[in-house]
């Protein structure tokens, strides 16, 4: 099994992200992505893939933090230029309405900025995609907005999908994968994403926890962890009615591929 987006070089982990780290490896877990939300976490990232040899990164600015900060193209390419062996995207970047829906013009503009990073290195993206409460849906029809304008083949993951069929057939269209997490796994989880688990090619299906964040049922609430992926794939093969060791094999190929692990 393999974690494509985990946040060990977070804050709830910075005690015993190495003890973490071990105790999953131990128990089946083959690698791990953390990915950077900001410059910070993003050398954290490169930080713990340089210590752990099945752990690697994604170096990037989240949405929620453009206000924070400025998305510097020339200290993340230097970052690249050090580490190529150890980074393997861009990200996680996109379109975050629900928490800050004032500066979408800024939220577009440094989107584009990590395409062309990503671009320039060969590196697919992982895009984080999250509507306002009252249109869910809004963030993602102007994230494929965006994308078909730039009339460019891209690669990369919608990461911890949570809309319906409809525009998950987008993305899939356009050669994206499909991330799912912990949601899917929870007792309210919709009817409309469960159809897109079922729906989905396993071939285009990516395993992740967000870790520390969304643990998946029965852990939900409590810190979320890489292994917990088991839980991701359990879900999958119910739904799909497919065996969970084909569930494991398939997803942990479709990583290795996409992010040539």
């Amino acid at each position: 099994m393999i974690d494509t987006h985990a946040h060990l070089n977070f804050k709830r982990f910075e005690d015993d992200y190495a003890q973490v780290i071990g105790n999953n490896f131990n128990q089946g877990l083959k690698a791990v992505i953390n990915v950077g939300s900001n410059l910070e976490t993003s050398k954290k990232a490169i930080k713990i893939s340089l210590e752990f040899k099945n752990c690697f990164s994604a170096i990037g600015l989240h949405p929620v933090h453009i206000n924070d900060e400025n998305f510097e193209k020339e200290q993340y390419t230097l970052l690249i230029n050090k580490n190529k062996d150890k980074i393997k995207a861009i990200g996680e970047t996109g379109l975050d309405f629900f928490h800050d829906k004032n500066s979408k013009d800024l939220q577009k503009k440094v989107f584009l900025q990590h395409i062309e990073l990503a671009q320039e290195h060969d590196l697919p993206v992982i895009m984080h995609c999250r509507g306002n409460k009252d249109n869910p849906n809004n963030a993602y029809l102007e994230l494929l907005e965006i994308i078909k304008n730039l009339k460019q083949t891209y690669k990369g993951v919608i990461h911890c999908f949570s809309s319906d069929w409809v525009i998950a057939q987008e993305f899939l269209n356009l050669g994206f994968y499909i991330g799912f997490d912990g949601p899917i796994t929870f007792k309210n989880s919709t009817p409309e994403l469960l159809q897109v688990v079922k729906k989905a090619p396993l071939n285009r299906i990516l395993l992740e926890t967000d870790s520390p964040f969304l643990a998946p049922e029965p852990y939900r609430g409590q810190r979320n962890e890489p292994i917990y992926v088991r839980f991701i794939a359990q879900k999958i093969s119910e739904v799909k009615n497919l065996d969970f060791n084909q569930v494991v094999i398939q997803t942990t190929k479709n990583a290795k591929k996409l992010f040539k692990l």
